[in-house]
């Protein structure tokens, strides 16, 4: 069975436990020193601490069978194309490798669909590395590739630097 939960502050170590451990499984093979660089500077508690209690921002925890396996992370803002709609963003959305392939992605997107629809957004954004297999599963949904730009990340290795942006709009 698969559960979803709201993350809330007195849960910042183990969102920041999980966000690592599945960022490490699913990007490591980007980063000359293993992410390190990129770890410490974005995915430390006290960012997770700062970025939890902003309004429109909501993190998620994914379970497996009682078993935490992945987190994600929501946006809400208005749209950069029109600002009369709302947009929510997938800002992050990892499972761990051992979840992967089971209908637990589908489940998450069912959700942010759902939750897209109670906040009124008409407009789902995201971001994902033009290396990852993600890419697929979100055109699977409908998304579009709307640009494409280059990360200028240290450590990040150079065939690897491309990042998409995806675009899905809902119906109103």
């Amino acid at each position: 069975m698969i559960t979803i939960t709201q993350c809330d502050i007195s849960q910042l170590y183990l969102l920041a436990e999980i966000a690592i451990t599945s960022y490490k499984q699913t990007y490591n093979y980007l980063w000359l020193d293993e992410a390190e660089a990129y770890l410490k500077k974005f995915y430390d508690t006290a960012d997770f601490k700062t970025d939890i209690a902003k309004p429109g921002v909501y993190y998620f925890f994914v379970y497996a069978d009682d078993e935490l396996v992945g987190y994600f992370k929501l946006k809400e803002s208005l749209s950069s194309l029109n600002s009369e709609k709302k947009c929510l963003e997938i800002e992050k959305l990892y499972l761990l490798q051992s979840a992967t392939g089971k209908g637990i992605g589908k489940t998450v997107m069912n959700f942010i669909f759902d939750f897209a629809n109670k906040k009124q957004c008409t407009t789902l954004l995201l971001q994902v590395m033009e290396s990852s297999p993600a890419k697929l599963f979100y055109e699977s949904y409908g998304f579009k590739q709307t640009g494409r730009a280059r990360l200028d990340y240290p450590f990040l290795i150079d065939e690897y630097r491309w990042i998409l942006t995806y675009v899905l709009e809902l119906l109103d």
